[in-house]
């Protein structure tokens, strides 16, 4: 098995290949900033709050897949491609440091510009996929890692509804589910609390992001997530400064690298590797 010192080396071959093929986002700062507003100044309910409503519709809009004994959830930026984003290094390093044993999955919600419709289907879908894989997998354990819009998706599936500003009706992780998850790493997240204990980072305390947190809403996962900020970073440090460059800066600041090394150590070291008959197909939930 590789070695965890080993798998920081691969991490940094694998992000300097991510600076040699412009994995960097460029985001359209003024377009970014007004569609995040856009979550607290629009008071009219998006169609998505009914369409993804658990209570109304409480069958899971997500089906379940391999049971390998991680799970890695990405949920990537506004625009980014669900095939090469931000977060990919960072996920192939973890996958690299524990061969056989990681399953990657983006969400497949938009990540475009109507955060609130799009947020609250990957708030739904983030539930609901966690909730299939507990049920179908009985021994697998999750890590969650957001970027930009997909870190507001990620951290409010993990609050509870009244905290959220998407996804207010989609559910709530069971305890039993919400125990699962190892790890959680965020970047750039527009919910962004500079004084949690959790939060990393050259980011100016006492600055907060576009859409910042209630305090304390995260408290039980504290102990096992990251949540990156950069100075200057005008998504998690709300700023009149609109220079988008800074918030596309953690693919080559060492963030993913820390965030690796994060979660890679949160991954306990398993016996044996699991046979191709036990990772095949997911147990029928039904």
């Amino acid at each position: 098995m590789q070695s965890r010192t080993g798998s920081l080396t691969a991490a940094i071959a694998v992000i300097l290949v991510c600076l040699l093929t412009g994995c960097a986002p460029d985001p359209a700062p003024e377009d970014m900033r007004e569609s995040l507003m856009e979550v607290v100044e629009d008071p009219t309910p998006p169609k998505a709050a009914e369409t993804y409503d658990a209570r109304l519709h409480p069958d899971p809009i997500a089906d379940p897949v391999e049971c390998a004994p991680y799970l890695v959830v990405t949920a990537r930026g506004t625009g980014e491609s669900s095939e090469e984003h931000m977060l990919s290094p960072l996920t192939r390093v973890v996958s690299d440091a524990r061969p056989g044993e990681v399953l990657t999955l983006d969400l497949d919600y938009p990540a475009d510009s109507d955060m609130n419709e799009g947020g609250t289907r990957g708030v739904r879908l983030l539930i609901d996929t966690l909730g299939v894989q507990a049920e179908a997998c009985a021994e697998q354990r999750f890590v969650l890692i957001g970027y930009s819009q997909g870190a507001m998706v990620v951290g409010d599936a993990l609050a509870a509804p009244a905290t959220r500003l998407v996804g207010a009706t989609t559910g709530e992780l069971a305890p039993g589910v919400a125990d699962r998850i190892l790890a959680v790493v965020l970047y750039g997240n527009p919910r962004f609390t500079s004084s949690e204990t959790y939060s990393f980072g050259t980011f100016d305390a006492g600055v907060d992001g576009l859409l910042p947190r209630q305090a304390g809403s995260l408290a039980g996962f504290a102990d096992r997530l990251r949540d990156y900020c950069v100075a200057w970073d005008f998504v998690c440090q709300r700023s009149l400064d609109l220079d988008g460059g800074a918030h596309g800066t953690y693919y080559d600041n060492g963030m993913l690298l820390d965030g690796a090394a994060f979660v890679i150590v949160r991954l306990p070291l398993l016996d044996s590797a699991p046979s191709a008959a036990d990772r095949a197909e997911p147990r029928d939930p039904g």
